[in-house]
């Protein structure tokens, strides 16, 4: 589950751009050496294997315990030498060479070289592993070792150019003799890396615990320890912030910004997130792939005053498709001036029709799941009230997060996924449109266990839009935008795919003693890197 328009597009390199930058240090004068720092993070976590890892949340801890193939700059999210210290891309788009920095090791002594590079992502390939990442690299064949510090990823004959570009979706690279010998389930538990900090102990449902790597090849990281403690309810997580338990929370509920804001212990951090979040229908089955169903849904709602009721004009926006207001080819204005807008009347006169023919009986009653997320939980709380005051008996079932993932993930025994009608998620992108429409809105992507297409929403003219813009010849980004307005507005306008989204305000409190700590548009909380090297004063 992961912005600010990018100046420096990554579709360059598939054009054949040399990217040859060496790894920047960065100086931290006056830096203080030592200390721990405790952040509050809004939700559990599941999974601490990076290859399988697919929640914002895992990634808070996983980009201290792993080391990127390739890093993205805070601000501009533009590709910056890690792991791979120089890149090219051959002049067709066929291939991206990396070229790895020698000197690296993983905690327990592995040397991290080409061919972890390659096993990483040829893990999380293979079929045969279930990775719910493998939909993300759908684009690539495989990845060949030509020396112990090159390697090269191949792309498929129909995915060549790839214009959103091998960067877009950046991977921690784990040591592959540790996994083999560990075995997966030892290592989604007790993961080894090559990053800054080393895993220490995983405390199910109180927290995780990282101290320093000592001999972290790229910088000394200046902190002693980071303790990552889930705390799914912000009331308490908002007075740990201010009592000093914590030092950094991943979230602010928006009538708690104006507090923090005055107080001079806490600095306010924000950003126009790239993310996704979402109420949406199970298209496998009716009623929900009815379409008159999801009209009436939608016009049960006024989405402005439910979303401003949430967020209060401060953490989040409405969306109107699935881009981000911060990303170009959202075509916000377009899509705000067709939404539809509350109509009672006209929601209860299509559900009645729907009764009528047998699509739902009369007694219909249905489940909106959600995370246990507090916003979520109450834009789910309105649409339910909303869909009852029309005469659709609804409820809200929050869940944590694995069996949320669980129930929408689906499987073999149940692949119509009949035990859910409406949910709530969200998805946080990278920096190019594709990185959402494609993952959460095409047939790639409804497959059961390992893509994000959770609706299983399906038009094969929003497939080859969306293919057809993800490898348009020369990567012209003027082309590709129109190709995915178009996709867009098919599903958004004439399917009407989803019911409600807004866009988060990533806003995040940080103790003032914590210096160094850069906010960004993926809601990365990063510690120690090629860009960051975090430190807290005393």
């Amino acid at each position: 589950m992961r912005r600010i328009v990018v100046l420096v597009s990554v579709a360059l390199l598939v054009l054949g751009l040399l990217a040859v930058a060496e790894t920047n240090v960065p100086e931290t004068p006056g830096a203080h050496v030592g200390g721990t720092v405790t952040v509050g993070v809004s939700q559990t976590f599941i999974d601490m294997d990076p290859r399988v890892a697919n929640s914002v949340y895992d990634f808070y801890v996983l980009g201290c315990v792993f080391d990127q193939l390739v890093g993205l700059e805070p601000e501009t999210l533009a590709p910056i030498p890690f792991i791979a210290k120089s890149w090219e891309t051959a002049e067709d788009g066929s291939s991206t060479t990396f070229y790895i920095n020698e000197g690296i090791t993983a905690t327990n002594g592995e040397v991290i070289d080409a061919n972890d590079v390659a096993y990483t992502f040829n893990w999380i390939l293979d079929p045969a592993n279930g990775s719910p990442n493998a939909s993300e690299y759908e684009f690539l064949q495989e990845v060949v070792v030509l020396d112990d510090y090159t390697c090269k990823f191949i792309h498929k004959p129909d995915w060549i150019p790839y214009c959103p570009g091998i960067v877009s979706e950046t991977t921690e690279i784990v040591p592959m003799d540790t996994c083999e010998e560990m075995g997966a389930e030892a290592f989604n538990l007790h993961p080894i890396g090559s990053g800054p900090y080393k895993f220490v102990e995983w405390v199910a449902g109180d927290r995780i615990t990282l101290e320093r790597n000592e001999d972290y090849w790229l910088v000394y990281p200046n902190l002693d320890k980071i303790v990552f403690r889930p705390i799914p309810n912000l009331a308490t997580m908002m007075l740990e912030l201010e009592a000093g338990g914590v030092d950094i929370v991943d979230n602010i509920p928006a009538q708690d910004v104006p507090r923090f804001q005055a107080d001079p212990n806490v600095v306010v951090q924000q950003m126009p997130s790239l993310s996704y979040f979402h109420v949406s229908f199970n298209h496998s089955h009716l009623p929900s792939s009815d379409i008159r169903f999801r009209r009436a849904c939608i016009l049960s709602v006024d989405a402005d005053a439910a979303i401003f009721s949430i967020f209060q004009g401060i953490t989040g926006i409405r969306a109107y498709g699935v881009t981000p207001a911060a990303l170009w080819a959202n075509d916000r204005e377009y899509l705000q001036s067709v939404a539809l807008e509350e109509d009672d009347e006209e929601a209860k006169r299509l559900f009645q029709e729907l009764k009528d023919e047998g699509i739902i009986p009369e007694d219909f009653e249905t489940t909106i799941y959600c995370p246990l997320d507090p916003r979520r939980v109450q834009l789910s709380t309105i649409v339910a009230t909303n869909l009852r005051e029309n005469g659709i008996t609804a409820h809200v079932q929050p869940l944590d997060w694995g069996p949320i993932l669980d129930l929408l993930y689906r499987s073999e025994a149940d692949p119509l996924g009949e035990d859910f009608e409406i949910y709530v998620m969200g998805w946080s992108g990278g920096p190019d449109p594709d990185n959402f429409i494609y993952y959460l809105f095409t047939t790639d992507n409804a497959v059961i266990g390992t893509a994000n297409n959770f609706s299983w929403y399906s038009n094969p003219e929003v497939d080859r839009l969306v293919k057809e813009a993800a490898t348009t010849p020369g990567c012209d980004q003027a082309t590709r935008e129109a190709l995915y307005v178009q996709a867009q507005r098919i599903a958004f306008v004439d399917d009407l795919a989803d019911m409600v989204g807004y866009h988060y305000i990533e806003t995040q409190g940080v103790n003032a003693r914590v210096q160094g700590y850069t906010l960004n548009a993926l809601g990365d909380i990063q510690f120690c890197s090629p860009a960051v090297n975090v430190w807290v004063e005393g």
